[in-house]
């Protein structure tokens, strides 16, 4: 079902979640608590990542669901 009261719920909570994390974290770096790491440290990472949640979200959308149905 798209578009229901679970699923707005859902989405709305999972936006606050991140509001959330984001002003922690941002709070904390303005105060110095997470440590300053060099410069190239993560070098490449992204990269990495980016391409490992493009290939799950494209198995994700192209594989069928457990109920045999590709969509919904």
């Amino acid at each position: 079902m798209i578009g229901g009261r679970r699923s707005t719920s859902a989405i709305a909570a999972g936006l606050v979640w991140l509001a959330l994390f984001s002003l922690l974290y941002t709070l904390g770096d303005e105060i110095g608590t997470w440590p300053h790491l060099p410069p190239d440290s993560f070098q490449g990472v992204d990269l990495v990542v980016g391409f490992a949640g493009a290939i799950a979200l494209l198995s994700a959308l192209a594989l069928p669901g457990l109920d045999g149905s590709r969509f919904g």
